[in-house]
């Protein structure tokens, strides 16, 4: 990927979600020690902890199965 691609997938990311939901983005991310996946798409993708997936329906129906990709 280029630089040139990073901005405008930058510059899409800021129009696309707020200043608060990117930071809780990152956060979540930093919480599952990799930049390229969620806590979510991790539980998801691996079957541990499904008590939170649970949890996260609440929020957003299949929020964990949403989550991957």
């Amino acid at each position: 990927m280029t630089q040139q691609d990073l901005i405008a997938k930058f510059e899409r990311d800021t129009k696309k979600r707020s200043r608060w939901l990117r930071f809780l983005l990152v956060l979540d991310q930093m919480l599952n020690g990799s930049q390229d996946e969620t806590v979510s798409s991790h539980i998801s993708r691996t079957g541990e902890h499904k008590w939170l997936c649970n949890l996260l329906k609440k929020l957003q129906h299949n929020h964990c199965k949403r989550s991957i990709g």
